[in-house]
């Protein structure tokens, strides 16, 4: 019988590689399952992910150029690695986590106990760098290499990324980046690019074609159209809504006139027509990815002046193309419409078209003017008739005719705006405010908002110009979607949870007339104000306490305003057995809600009949539940209802 060390040794090690191979992927599978879960996001656990696969790759590179054998003891001591990689990234994370939370700077002392970790680390296994078996320095240097890529993988790969999320060019981004969002913008633009090189590679084609020239431009118009049309409905996330579209009759030439509110408009119009004519800017006529399609195209460089425009423009409207014009000049920063050039009125009267509006709402939504993310949500375009030219010639001056089609679009806008910009329409947005902060805090969010329809009660009944108080605001879900709906509310969130008020601060730090305070609302003395909103707040004081509250309300309550209180009526037995146990899902079993005393205090609606009727209040009671004795209590003093 022969026996060969060496090709059992070289037998042992590749068996052994091949079972470490195979772990390794069934071990990464399931910490990112664990991470996932602990997380609750995708972007997160991606995130976390990141250092380990990566200082993975550059340990086995570092270790490739220096020589140094990876053996059967370089295999076991690659699993500590891999577990301490994971415990790096995630305390790194956490602390980056926390500071987006709570405004604290959690993550400096974080990463002085991973480096404290590390070092320790380094100390107890590069010691072994000094023995004399091989074997045994080859750990050493693989801990050195592989703990040391970690490191500074965690401390540089992990908060960079987060901070991507939240941050563009060092400012806040006015939703964070997810990924369904990024592969979006990321597909949309590579068929943006792939369009570009392929129409422009089609430009010399029909220009060898034996065909006028007339044809071969209508060809190409069609072609752009139909990019167009590939890019705005390949954005599945977007969608796309047309108000009155049959108005958008091109059949004979007219001046379109749109407002600006993103990239996105100028493909939302010229997927609907291929006989459009754009005026333009220099920065996309000399563009290097675009700008041989857009001159093949004539558009028309507003550079050049309005007034030598007008005779190549008239050629092109002899020849059945509409031109496009967007008289802002450029995108508008906060999705309203700004001032109006002169250009719009003028071609109308020298070209002899009507005007044909097109109102773009919600783009901006999708796609902020700072940035190229693409968001999900809603865009719409809506139609009207055509302004006969007629309307916008005569003595009056340019500027004035300017003022008179900003009034249009302006007051079309800002009716359309009140129809469509809901809490239903802001409810994403809302989410997405919160999305990072903890898996727990979010889908709390989100069963809390489609328990309450999105808060759309609340906002009808209150004016959109109020001075609120939201008393017990929590998180702040209610004060944010009121603010959403309508910029023009003055809110002020009050609770004595510390956390919650840190976390809705940092949520919505940066929105002008939303502010949140910690204050105990049994002692903090109000400001005035249109509206009060105690909402399932009541029931966390003793009744003694309640009453306070409610008549401090009242004393602080300006002319015309409204009391709005939502509680238990314990006159409702069998429901309130169902507030009760929400509550206790609410405040014992998740810890969502704090108490400060010592159980809770349901009462019944009669007390606020009553109270009102001392004070000379009235009453509107509603009741909008089954399965729970919650009813609002509308408070209005006597003469105001």
């Amino acid at each position: 019988m022969l026996w060969d060390k060496q090709h059992f040794s070289v037998q042992l090690f590749n068996t052994l590689k091949d079972d470490f191979n195979r772990l390794v992927w069934i071990s990464l599978a399931a910490v990112f399952l664990i991470v996932l879960f602990f997380y609750g996001r995708f972007e997160l656990t991606i995130i976390a992910m990141l250092p380990i696969i990566v200082s993975w790759y550059w340990t086995l590179g570092i270790m490739g150029i220096f020589g140094i054998e990876f053996n059967i003891f370089s295999i076991i001591i690659s699993t500590f690695m891999f577990g301490l990689g994971d415990d790096y990234a995630e305390f790194i994370l956490n602390a980056q986590i926390q500071n987006r939370k709570n405004g604290t700077n959690e993550l400096v002392s974080a990463k002085l106990s991973i480096l404290l970790s590390a070092l320790t680390t380094f100390v107890g296994f590069g010691v072994l760098i000094f023995a004399k078996h091989p074997a045994l320095r080859s750990i050493a240097a693989l801990s050195i290499i592989g703990i040391g890529s970690i490191l500074i993988l965690s401390y540089i790969l992990i908060p960079w990324c987060y901070r991507f999320l939240y941050l563009n060019n060092g400012k806040e981004r006015t939703t964070p980046v997810t990924i369904s969002n990024l592969f979006t913008s990321v597909f949309a633009f590579i068929q943006f690019l792939t369009g570009c090189a392929t129409l422009t590679g089609m430009i010399p084609v029909l220009l060898i074609l034996p065909v006028k020239m007339k044809t071969k431009k209508y060809i190409f118009h069609r072609l752009v159209q139909l990019c167009h049309q590939f890019i705005v409905f390949s954005i599945f996330g977007i969608r796309k809504k047309f108000i009155d579209k049959e108005k958008f009759d091109l059949s004979n030439p007219k001046l379109i006139v749109s407002n600006h509110q993103s990239h996105l408009d100028l493909s939302l119009l010229m997927m609907l027509h291929p006989k459009i004519i754009v005026l333009t800017n220099n920065w996309v006529w000399n563009n290097p990815f675009y700008g041989f399609i857009v001159k093949f195209l004539e558009f028309y460089p507003v550079s050049n002046g309005m007034e030598e425009s007008i005779e190549p423009l008239r050629k092109l409207v002899a020849d059945g193309y509409s031109i496009l014009i967007f008289p802002e000049g450029g995108r508008t920063k906060d999705g309203n419409i700004g001032r109006f050039h002169n250009g719009a009125v003028f071609l109308s009267e020298k070209l002899g078209l009507d005007i044909l509006p097109v109102l773009i709402h919600g783009a901006n939504h999708c796609m902020d003017v700072h940035e190229f993310f693409i968001r999900n949500g809603q865009i719409t375009l809506k139609f009207f008739d055509p302004i006969p030219k007629e309307n916008y010639s005569g003595s009056e001056t340019y500027i004035l005719r300017s003022k008179l089609l900003l009034q249009f679009f302006r007051t079309e806008f800002e009716k359309f705006s009140l129809q469509t910009e809901t809490p239903d329409y802001y409810s994403n947005k809302l989410i997405q405010s919160y999305i990072y902060k903890g898996p727990v805090l979010e889908w709390y969010l989100r069963v809390k908002i489609r328990l309450e329809h999105n808060y759309n009660f609340f906002n009808d009944i209150i004016p959109r110009e109020a001075v609120i108080c939201d008393i017990g605001c929590g998180y702040g879900f209610l004060s944010a979607m009121l603010k959403l709906v309508s910029p023009s509310r003055q809110i002020i969130g009050l609770d004595y949870d510390e956390e919650k008020v840190l976390l809705a601060q940092n949520t919505f730090l940066q929105v002008e007339g939303l502010n949140f305070e910690v204050a105990d609302i049994s002692k903090v003395e109000l400001s005035n104000a249109d509206v009060f909103i105690l909402n399932d707040v009541l029931h966390y004081l003793p009744e003694n306490l309640q009453t306070l509250c409610i008549e401090n309300c009242m004393k602080k309550l300006n002319p015309g305003g409204q009391i709005i209180i939502r509680d238990a009526d314990t006159d409702l037995e069998k429901r309130t057995r169902g507030t009760k146990l929400t509550e206790f899902f609410s405040t014992r079993l998740l810890h969502f809600n704090k108490t400060n005393y010592n159980g809770l205090f349901f009462f019944s609606g009669k007390k606020i009949e009553n109270l009102a009727l001392q004070n000379n209040f009235l009453v509107d009671r509603i009741d909008q539940t089954k399965l729970t004795s919650n009813m609002i209590y509308i408070l209005k003093r006597k003469g105001e209802l």
